[in-house]
């Protein structure tokens, strides 16, 4: 089953202030787990500044740039897994967690979901 991961920063987190230590840590786990078919696909998105909502509750398609007023939390990145069951992607989320709080990002917030489908399912 494939599991969706929504890395939540802290809204104030710049990517300078991201430690290089995490990133060094980051690539060996990410090839560790892309080899194992673990990490299907992980990314880091662009600030929310520069991004576009789209609304359709009207009826017509309402467009609009970045930042969004409204949004409490922002997802800063994302990660794929595939794994067996909840509990196996819960492992590997802690596991991926546990690289931010060892280099000093104590405040990240993870929401993981199973994805229910899709095209590249």
């Amino acid at each position: 089953m494939r599991y969706f991961l929504s890395i939540i920063p802290p809204a104030d987190l710049k990517p300078e202030d991201v430690p290089q230590s995490l990133m060094d840590a980051m690539g060996p786990w990410m090839e560790q787990n892309l080899a194992s078919g673990a990490l299907v696909s992980t990314g880091g998105l662009t600030p929310a500044e520069q991004g576009r909502r789209l609304k359709g509750h009207t009826g017509e398609i309402a467009v609009t740039d970045g930042p969004f007023a409204e949004a409490k939390e922002v997802i800063g990145g994302y990660a794929v897994f595939e794994a067996a069951d909840m509990a196996g992607a819960t492992t590997l989320a802690k596991t991926f967690l546990q690289l931010h709080l060892d280099h000093g990002l104590t405040d990240i917030v993870l929401e993981l979901r199973e994805i229910a489908g899709g095209a590249n399912y």
